[in-house]
């Protein structure tokens, strides 16, 4: 360091009373000319002063510091039009836009110390752009500066931190170290993810390690479209990302052109959980230990149902009801935060290939191709069920769809079992305990409400109210435990997959107006969602659906009072603990599907809105016209020690105009 201080003082640096500063910042920056831009301009001078001066042991990268308070990030994001005041990227000095794959570290600074949050809201704002544009990015950093005063900021998918401000007027030595370090960096260093590279039109290629017949081996996946996206206005969580791909060298030339696509997601988990492939290894196991137990009363009471037991037994039959997982990588961890952090919670990367490219069963064109896919995704279940497993997160985006050809029916395919756990009403192992999961439109009634079912009061009496009643007083009931997941749950949430598919996604304004009371993306449900599975279902209800799906009302009806009334049982006879108590529920369900296949002639051709389709990689997944839903997961972890960029709920920023610069 004094080496390079030594070779810099003629430059940048001057001595004053036996301290360093800088040429341009003998003294803080003020406001008195009106603008902020000529103030820190004089940044670019240093940073390239810096650049010129070799250190040992590293090498100079492809970053510049620039100052460019009108340059527009640019974004394959819709409505994000982030600027910034300043950035270490390797883009062209002369583009007129910012690249997000080419911003390591933004800048925003102000005058007036009055505008501290402001700014730190803009930084944040274009840290969140550049955390969900750019797929290689597993951290990025911030620069903000108040007058003289420097914060560095660190986000993360785990967490963000900020460092404490210094003055780089007063030490101007530590913001020496702060460039030096961009600008001799490593990518990897800078938070770019070494198994990803990104291709001249804008497509990844992810480097996946495998092991074949005892060989290790690299394989390389090529993007070619996005199925999903779930784009966020917070840094922290799991950002799950999911691709068509074809297999390629790592050049990106493709293997076989005429080979089939996969699916590749990518997302970051808690470190400490199992990933998706050894979650499905989990359950292959178990069904086939429950497989050679034949006097098991599940055995007996399914192998009277089509498909039999015996048949999905036979040649690992029940494997196709799964999605077929071909490749898995657990990559980076997030780092540790502050050891004065009271939470440790860590991410880590966790990519899985997927062999076959499926439809969400959301996706699907008609109501009786969801009603084959549903029936078939109770095989699925009535199989996790013999397993001892639980789903717990049963969407129309988790029960998926693949055929080989437009002529070739479809297959149902159980997907997204990051959540499934094993069914246990002990508090310390199992689901019991485990906070509220899934998706709110089709969230089981009893973990949506937190309560189970209970038998109402046979008869209401006459209210009264006396003196001793107010003296006495009476001490208030604690609220019981919450409800424990079950198997029905899981198929709780097929009956409601059904009945948002013949309201929310038909071309039908009554349905659709129906439906929306029905199914928002709350936690705390409406009661409109809570009477529609206690109530029978009225005639309002009936009269909203277009003519071909009245007739699905009543035996809708039917399985609703058939949900309604196994729950009811269950509390009375006490037996959810019992795994057999629940084989009516998977008998009931069959049968439904079983009643309305005689009558899908007349209804099933009726076509529905499409939510998505896949979409080319360099463009935006459209919005939907109606309401999709949404997962919402595990209550985010806060701390109070970090300062995190889900708490500062950043807004996009706009232009300087519109923020009252000139």
């Amino acid at each position: 360091m004094e080496n390079l201080l030594s070779k810099m003082e003629m430059s940048v640096l001057v001595e004053m009373d036996g301290d360093l500063r800088f040429h341009e910042f003998v003294v803080p920056p003020c406001n008195a000319n009106g603008t902020e831009t000529p103030s820190y301009k004089p940044l670019e001078d240093i940073s390239c002063a810096i650049a010129y001066v070799p250190v040992e042991g590293r090498k100079r990268n492809e970053l510049s510091f620039r100052v460019c308070p009108n340059t527009v990030i640019k974004s394959q994001i819709a409505g994000s039009d982030n600027k910034v005041d300043g950035c270490f990227t390797s883009e062209d000095p002369e583009s007129k836009t910012l690249d997000t794959s080419r911003l390591a570290c933004i800048l925003e600074y102000k005058l007036n110390p009055l505008q501290e949050v402001e700014n730190n809201k803009q930084a944040l704002s274009a840290s969140v752009q550049i955390m969900n544009d750019d797929v290689r990015r597993m951290f990025t950093y911030g620069i903000t500066i108040i007058r003289d005063r420097v914060t560095l900021w660190y986000h993360s998918r785990s967490h963000s931190m900020i460092s404490e401000p210094f003055s780089f007027v007063e030490n101007p030595q530590l913001l020496i170290k702060v460039f030096m370090s961009f600008l001799f960096a490593t990518e990897e260093e800078l938070g770019y993810d070494p198994m990803v590279t990104r291709d001249a039109k804008g497509d990844y290629i992810y480097r996946i390690p495998s092991t074949e017949q005892g060989q290790q081996r690299d394989r390389f996946f090529l993007t070619t479209a996005s199925i999903a996206e779930y784009r966020s206005n917070n840094i922290t969580g799991r950002m799950a990302r999911v691709w068509k791909v074809v297999e390629c060298h790592p050049s990106g030339a493709v293997v076989s052109p005429s080979g089939p696509s996969h699916v590749l997601k990518d997302v970051w988990l808690e470190d400490s959980a199992l990933t998706e492939a050894q979650i499905q290894s989990q359950i292959f196991e178990d069904i086939q230990r429950f497989f050679r137990d034949k006097q098991d009363a599940r055995y007996l009471a399914f192998e009277r149902l089509r498909p039999s037991i015996s048949d999905l037994e036979r040649n690992d039959r029940y494997k196709k009801y799964f999605i077929e997982i071909m490749a898995d990588y657990e990559g980076e961890r997030t780092k540790p935060r502050s050891p004065n952090s009271e939470r440790k919670r860590r991410l880590k990367q966790y990519r899985v290939i997927f062999g076959e490219v499926c439809e969400a069963v959301g996706d699907l064109g008609s109501v009786g191709e969801v009603a084959d896919v549903l029936s078939q995704a109770i095989v699925a279940l009535r199989l996790m069920y013999c397993a001892g497993w639980v789903h717990r997160d049963i969407s129309s985006g988790n029960i998926l769809a693949h055929r080989r050809s437009s002529s070739s029916p479809w297959q149902a395919k159980l997907s997204d079992l990051e959540y499934s756990r094993r069914f246990s009403l002990n508090s310390d192992r199992g689901v019991a305990g485990d906070p509220k999961t899934g998706t709110p439109y089709f969230m089981p009634h009893e973990i949506l409400s937190s309560r189970y079912i209970v038998p109402r009061q046979p008869g209401a009496q006459k209210p009264k109210l006396v003196v001793d009643d107010l003296t006495n007083g009476r001490r208030p009931q604690p609220r019981g435990p919450p409800p424990v997941y079950n198997f029905q749950h899981d198929l709780e949430s097929i009956w409601w997959i059904f009945v948002w598919t013949i309201t929310c996604r038909v071309s039908h304004d009554p349905s659709v107006a129906f439906g929306r009371k029905i199914f928002q993306n709350l936690m705390d449900p409406p009661l409109t969602k809570l009477n529609f599975l206690e109530d029978p279902i009225s005639e309002e209800f009936m009269g909203c659906l277009s003519s071909p799906l009245q007739q699905l009302a009543s035996p809708l009806e039917v399985l609703r009072c058939f949900i309604y009334d196994a729950y009811l049982y269950h509390q009375t006879a006490n037996d959810l603990a019992d795994l057999t108590s629940y084989i009516d529920a998977h008998q009931g369900f069959a049968t439904f599907f079983e009643g309305v296949k005689l009558s899908q002639e007349h209804w099933g051709d009726t076509m529905l809105v499409t939510c998505h389709r896949p979409v080319a990689s360099t463009t935006m997944v459209p919005t939907p016209n109606l309401s999709e839903p949404t997962r919402l997961k595990r209550p985010r972890d806060d701390d109070a020690h970090v300062a995190d960029a889900e708490a500062q709920r950043p807004k996009s920023r706009r232009s300087k105009k519109a923020r009252g610069k000139t």
